[in-house]
């Protein structure tokens, strides 16, 4: 590995205007607008991805499904998506495939690489859910491993909500562990992942926290990964107006700490994604997700 440098991506074409929508979809511009107000983040380069083609997006999609998508017709295979359906959307989500498959490729020369974007879990082969038309995470491992076929991928999920799509795309698949780490009680319904923790209402920072570590060390006996990806959820958060778990913003940048600790720990580099996040104050997603980034970024 190169360098331990964090790359960071981000595109225009990630922020949309959904005005009454719960789903922030402006957020991703307001993290970049919060990133390039730093005084340290300011200076970096932000590289900007290209487009997933249709190659890409078939490694995961079934063509039924994005013939539906790119018609921009709610049928049974769109309309789960609980979010409208036209062409700047539709960019949206293949710009941000683009960013986790460009911070995929980076992997190889940067321990951490961010994409400002993504984490859209709930997506399955078929069929859209949960503010997700494609699955990022899941086309980007698949497309590694077109050049790496003996790769071992881990996905940490540590959204609010189960990564129901991942789980159901891997679970057949030995050379991909899915941990996922939610509210018990809350959408979507589950699949089964390799690991599953199912936290209750009102979990505060310590529980939380002491339970990630016993889960990441638990995986570090179960499962030799070459690379991370971790969908790096906002809502969590204690004032989220999704969940009742009851963590910090304090706690949840110690939540990305570990999850960096772990990777350093085996020297194997870590994929970034936002995935969700729906605090009350809306100022309050976007310092969490830029909390993320500060977590992987400092020295």
């Amino acid at each position: 590995m190169a360098s331990n440098a964090l790359a960071l991506i981000y595109h225009s074409s990630y922020n949309l205007e959904l005005p009454g929508h719960v789903f922030p979809a402006h957020k991703y511009s307001h993290l970049y607008n919060r990133v390039k107000r730093d005084p340290v983040y300011a200076s970096w380069d932000i590289l900007l991805p290209k487009k997933a083609d249709d190659g890409d997006l078939e490694l995961v999609h079934t063509k039924e499904y994005l013939d539906d998508l790119f018609s921009y017709e709610h049928t049974t295979r769109t309309m789960y998506s609980e979010l409208p359906l036209n062409r700047s959307i539709v960019e949206s989500f293949i710009y941000g495939v683009g960013g986790t498959i460009l911070a995929s490729e980076l992997s190889d020369k940067h321990q951490f690489a961010f994409n400002m974007g993504g984490g859209y879990h709930h997506s399955f082969p078929d069929r859209a859910e949960g503010f997700c038309y494609l699955n990022d995470v899941a086309i980007a491992i698949r497309k590694q491993k077109e050049t790496k076929p003996d790769m071992n991928a881990l996905i940490i999920d540590l959204d609010l909500h189960q990564g129901n799509g991942n789980s159901y795309i891997f679970q057949y698949d030995d050379k991909v562990y899915t941990f996922s780490m939610h509210q018990g009680n809350l959408y979507p319904k589950k699949e089964i992942s390799n690991l599953d923790v199912n936290l209750e209402p009102n979990t505060k920072d310590d529980e939380y926290l002491s339970i990630l570590e016993s889960s990441l060390n638990q995986i570090r006996k179960d499962f030799d990964s070459n690379i991370i990806y971790y969908v790096a959820g906002a809502d969590p958060y204690e004032d989220d107006s999704l969940g009742e778990l009851k963590i910090s913003m304090k706690g949840l940048k110690e939540r990305d700490s570990m999850v960096r600790k772990f990777a350093e720990s085996q020297n194997i580099p870590c994929v970034v994604t936002l995935a969700g996040g729906y605090a009350r104050d809306f100022r309050d997603t976007v310092e969490i997700h830029f909390n993320t980034i500060t977590a992987f970024g400092e020295k």
